[in-house]
C-alpha cells in the first residue's frame, strides 16, 4: 500500500477546528506518529483510524446517518466529563514558534491584528504620567472611550470601539467649546474663531468629524500582474501619506517616490482609468503639482498627470485646469495651450471667478513668449482694467525689445513710462533692474540710461525732454554707480555696453571701474569672457603707454572739438596686477613676458604683488636665475619693499624644494643659499606683522634647512625666529622634525608605530621638562617646552667650544648674529 503524503497532514494557519472534531479526535488517541511533535496542535492519530481508514477505502466512502453523529457527539461529550483535557495554540513566525495564551490569542492571532502593542503604548503613556491625579484622570478618560476594560483590549473590534469612543470624545469637546463661544460678545467671539480657525472644526447638525481614510486604488477589476505594480504604489502613497502629516511635510523625496511609483504602474492603470478613485487622483495632483523647490519636474509632471485625467474622464477643479495650461505651455505643447486658454476666457477668466488674474496674467505670458503681441496687449488692457500689478507689462516691455524694430521699441519705451506711472513709488529697484536689463540686452542703451536715470532722480529727470546729457549724468561717478550696479548683478556684457556708448558720449570711466570689469571677466571663467578681459586690459596698457610717449616728447592728449568721442582711460598698477595674476594662474609665460616688458613701458613703480606674481611664474617655468634677478632688480635698485609672500616664493627658489634629486655639490650651494636667503629674510623682518611669521613660512624654513643636513644653520634659524619672529613650533612640527618628512602618514602599521613611538618620546620629555607639573605644559608654556625639547635633539654633535664657534660663524653668515647678541637674555647660542 503506498505511504500516505504528508500534504493531508499540513494545515493553514486560519483553518479552524470545531470542539466537536476535537473532543471525537482527542477520545481516540493511543499511538502518536512518529513524525508529529509532542508540542504540536494537531491531535494524534491512531492505529484504530488508521484500521478504519484503510477499511473504508476498502468499502468505499459513506456519508454517516444522523444517528451515527449524534451517537458519536454523545460519546465525546461522555469522554470529556471522564477524561480532562487541555489543549494548546501556537504560532510559526519562520523558525520561531511562540505559545498563545488562550483561545481568544488565538483567534486574534487567525485575525492578523495584534493590539498588544497599541495597548502597551496606552499603559506607558498613563505610566509616564508624574501624578497620581494625572493617572487617575487618564483612567477615566480611557473608561469613557472603551470602557471599564479598556486595559484589556485585545481584537480589532476592541480598537474600532476606542476609536469611535475617540471621534465621540472630540466631538464632545468640539460642541461644548463651540457653546462656550457662542455665549462670548461678539466682537471676542470672531478673534476667538479666527484664532480657532487652524484647527477647531466645524460642528454642523451634531456630525462627527472623521479620519480622511489614505487613498487607494481598489483590487478589482486588474489582472494579478497589472496588480503588483498598482501594490507598490498603493505602499507608497500609504507612506507618503502618513509622512505627510509629520513635520517635515512633504519633501523632494516623496515626490520621487510618488512619480516612479505612479510611472511604473502607469501602463496598468491605462487599460482602466474608470477603476481609479477621485481620492487617489487628489492625492496625486497635490504630490505633482507641489512647490516646484520641491519638485524640479513640477510642470512635466502634472502635464503628463492632467493628461492621464482627461482619458479618465476626471473633473478638474478651475484652479487645477489653469495649472495645466501652464503646464501644457511650459511641457512644450505651446498651440495646445493657447488653444485651451481661449476655449476657458468665459469660465476661468470671468471677472467674478477666482482664477481672474491668474488666467489673464497667463495669457500674456504665453502669447509673449510666442510673440503674439495683440492678444497680449488685449489681456494686459483686460487686467489694468480691472485695477490689476502693473508690473504685469514687463513682459511686454520685454517681446517689444527683442523684436528691434525702432516703432517697437518705442512702444516698450512707452509701456515702461506707463508701467511707472501706474505703481508711483511702488516701483523698486528690482522693476527697474529689470527694464534695464531687457534695453541693454536688445541694444537700447540710451533706453537703459533714461531708465537708470529716472531710478536715481526718482523720475525728476526725464531725460527724453533733454537735448544735452546734464552734468548730474555725463561724470564717471554716475556711470561708476551704474557700472557698480551692472557688474554687481552679473550683466557684464551690459556694462561694457555702457562704458563704450557713455564713451561716446564723452564720458570717461576710471580705471578702477574698467579694472572691476576686467576681473569679473576673469572670475566668470568662460573663454569669451576671459578674451573680453585680455583685450580691455592690453587697450588701457597701449593708453597708459601712449600717455608715457606723448609725456616724454612734451605733447599733450587733448580733446577736439570734432572729436567729442573719449579715450580709454590708460592702464594703472592695478591692471597689471590683475592680468598678470591670471597668467600665473593659467601658466601663460609668454604673456608674462610682454605683460612685463609692457610694465616697463609704462613707467610705473612696481609693487610687491606684482613682484611676486612674476616670482611665481619664473617659479612655475623652472626660471630660478629670471627670478632671482627680478628680485635684485625690484628690491635692490628700485627699492621695492617685499612682503611675506615675497619671502615665500625666494624660499620656493633653494634647489632642495625644486628638485628630487641632489648630489653633493648641489647640497654645499644650496646650504650657501639657504643663509643667504634667511639673512635677506631677517633683514626684512619689519614687513612682517606683529603676530610674528607665519606659521607655514616658518615650516618651510626649518624644513628647508633640515632637509641640508644643517644643524648649526637650523639652529641658529630656529633660535632667530622664537627671539625675534614670535615662533613657537607645533606639536605636528615637532614630530616632522623628529621623523625627518614633511608629510606625515597613517597608513601603513610599520607608520602608525613610527609616529606613536615618536609621540610617546616627546611626551616623556615633556613631562620630564615640566616636573611631572601638567600646568607648566598650558598655553605658550608648552610651545616653549616643544622649542628646547627641539634644540636638544638636534643640537649640532661636537664639543662645547667647537660648536660656540660654528654657532657664532654660521649666525654671522646668516646676518643675525648681532641681532642675537643684542637680543637681552639670549643664551641659545
Amino acid at each position: 500500500m503506498p505511504v500516505r503524503s504528508s500534504l493531508f497532514d499540513l494545515t493553514g494557519r486560519n483553518a479552524s477546528i470545531c470542539r466537536t472534531c476535537l473532543h471525537i479526535r482527542q477520545r481516540t488517541v493511543q499511538v502518536q506518529q512518529p513524525w508529529i511533535a509532542a508540542y504540536s496542535s494537531q491531535v494524534p492519530r491512531t492505529r484504530t483510524r488508521s484500521r478504519t481508514r484503510r477499511q473504508g477505502r476498502e468499502t468505499g466512502f459513506r456519508k454517516p446517518t444522523e444517528s451515527e453523529l449524534l451517537s458519536q457527539l454523545a460519546e465525546a461529550q461522555e469522554g470529556s466529563n471522564d477524561s480532562p483535557h487541555t489543549i494548546r495554540f501556537f504560532e510559526q513566525d519562520g523558525d520561531k514558534r511562540v505559545e498563545l495564551q488562550d483561545d481568544g490569542s488565538f483567534e486574534q492571532s487567525l485575525s492578523g491584528l495584534d493590539a498588544t502593542e497599541f495597548k502597551e503604548s496606552l499603559l506607558r503613556m498613563k505610566n509616564a504620567l508624574p501624578s497620581d491625579q494625572e493617572k487617575e484622570a487618564f483612567e477615566e478618560v480611557m473608561r469613557g472611550l472603551g470602557g471599564s476594560s479598556w486595559d484589556r483590549i485585545r481584537t480589532a473590534e476592541d480598537i474600532e470601539q476606542m476609536m469611535s469612543g475617540v471621534d465621540n470624545y472630540n466631538a464632545s469637546l468640539d460642541a461644548e467649546i463651540e457653546e462656550t463661544a457662542m455665549q462670548l460678545p461678539e466682537d471676542i467671539r470672531e478673534r476667538f474663531h479666527l484664532a480657532m480657525a487652524e484647527w477647531l472644526p466645524k460642528i454642523e447638525d451634531g456630525a462627527v468629524p472623521q479620519r480622511n481614510p489614505v487613498p487607494q486604488i481598489p483590487p478589482e477589476p486588474w489582472t494579478i500582474n497589472q496588480f503588483k505594480k498598482i501594490t507598490r504604489l498603493n505602499t507608497v502613497i500609504s507612506k507618503v501619506s502618513r509622512d505627510m502629516l509629520r513635520p517635515a511635510g512633504l519633501t523632494e523625496k516623496h515626490v520621487l517616490a510618488v512619480y516612479k511609483a505612479y510611472h511604473a504602474a502607469r501602463r496598468s492603470l491605462a487599460s482602466n482609468w474608470s477603476g481609479i478613485p477621485i481620492n487617489v487622483w487628489d492625492f496625486l495632483w497635490n504630490i505633482f503639482s507641489a512647490n516646484s523647490k520641491i519638485n524640479k519636474q513640477r510642470f512635466a509632471h502634472v502635464s503628463q498627470l492632467s493628461r492621464d485625467m482627461a482619458e479618465a474622464g476626471a473633473t478638474l477643479s478651475y484652479p487645477q485646469q489653469l495649472l495645466t495650461i501652464e503646464a501644457l505651455f511650459v511641457d512644450g505643447w505651446e498651440n495646445k495651450a493657447i488653444e485651451n486658454w481661449k476655449r476657458c476666457v468665459a469660465t476661468l477668466g470671468k471677472e467674478s471667478e477666482e482664477t481672474f488674474q491668474d488666467f489673464w496674467e497667463l495669457g500674456v505670458r504665453m502669447h509673449c513668449r510666442i510673440g503674439d503681441l495683440e492678444h497680449a496687449e488685449s489681456a494686459t488692457q483686460r487686467l489694468l482694467a480691472n485695477h490689476a500689478d502693473p508690473r504685469i507689462l514687463l513682459p511686454v516691455i520685454q517681446t517689444l525689445s527683442e523684436r528691434g524694430t525702432p516703432s517697437d521699441h518705442e512702444k516698450a519705451w512707452s509701456s515702461y513710462r506707463q508701467m511707472r506711472e501706474l505703481l508711483g513709488r511702488d516701483m523698486n529697484i528690482k522693476d527697474y533692474d529689470k527694464v534695464v536689463s531687457y534695453f541693454l540686452t536688445t541694444n537700447q542703451v540710451e533706453n537703459a540710461l533714461f531708465a537708470f536715470v529716472d531710478m536715481m532722480s526718482d523720475g525728476s529727470i526725464d531725460m527724453k525732454q533733454l537735448k544735452r546729457m546734464p552734468s548730474v549724468v555725463a561724470n564717471k561717478f554716475f556711470l561708476g554707480k551704474w557700472l557698480k550696479r551692472l557688474i554687481g548683478a552679473g550683466d557684464l556684457d551690459g556694462a561694457y555696453t555702457v562704458v563704450e556708448f557713455m564713451r561716446q558720449k564723452g564720458v570717461q570711466a576710471a580705471p578702477v571701474q574698467l579694472n572691476g570689469l576686467i576681473g569679473a571677466w576673469q572670475r566668470s571663467g568662460g573663454a569669451d569672457n576671459v578674451e573680453k578681459a585680455n583685450d580691455l586690459a592690453w587697450k588701457m596698457i597701449e593708453a597708459r603707454i601712449a600717455f608715457v610717449s606723448a609725456r616724454e616728447a612734451g605733447k599733450s592728449i587733448a580733446y577736439t572739438e570734432k572729436n567729442k568721442v573719449a579715450s580709454l582711460p590708460p592702464a594703472t598698477l592695478e591692471t597689471f596686477c590683475v592680468l598678470a595674476e591670471n597668467y600665473r594662474t593659467r601658466n601663460l609665460q609668454a604673456q608674462m613676458g610682454l605683460l612685463w616688458d609692457a610694465f616697463r613701458d609704462a613707467k610705473i613703480s612696481p609693487d610687491a604683488f606684482m613682484m611676486n606674481q612674476l616670482l611665481e611664474s619664473y617659479l612655475q617655468s623652472g626660471q630660478a636665475e629670471e627670478a632671482e634677478k627680478l628680485y635684485h632688480t625690484l628690491v635692490v635698485e628700485q627699492g621695492v619693499t617685499p612682503d611675506p609672500y615675497t619671502f615665500s616664493a625666494l624660499w620656493k627658489l633653494v634647489g632642495i624644494n625644486r628638485f628630487y634629486r641632489t648630489d653633493d655639490k648641489m647640497i654645499r650651494n644650496d646650504i650657501e643659499t639657504a643663509r643667504k636667503l634667511f639673512a635677506e629674510t631677517a633683514k626684512f623682518k619689519s614687513v612682517f606683522l606683529e603676530d610674528g611669521m607665519d606659521i607655514q613660512l616658518s615650516r618651510k624654513i626649518l624644513h628647508t634647512l633640515r632637509r641640508l643636513k644643517d644643524p648649526a644653520g637650523f639652529m641658529v634659524a630656529l633660535t632667530t625666529l622664537k627671539e625675534h619672529f614670535k615662533f613657537l613650533p607645533t606639536e605636528t612640527l615637532v614630530v616632522e622634525m623628529v621623523l625627518g618628512t614633511k608629510k606625515l602618514s597613517w597608513d601603513t602599521p610599520a607608520q602608525r608605530r613610527k609616529l606613536l613611538l615618536a609621540k610617546r618620546e616627546i611626551d616623556q620629555e615633556l613631562i620630564a621638562w615640566a616636573d611631572e607639573d601638567m600646568s607648566k605644559l598650558e598655553g605658550e608654556k608648552r610651545g616653549v617646552a616643544l622649542y628646547e625639547y627641539l634644540q636638544k635633539k638636534l643640537w649640532p654633535a661636537m664639543s662645547n667650544e667647537e660648536g660656540a664657534r660654528s654657532l657664532v660663524d654660521v649666525a654671522k653668515q646668516m646676518g643675525v648674529y648681532e641681532l642675537l647678541m643684542s637680543k637681552k637674555g639670549t643664551t641659545d647660542l
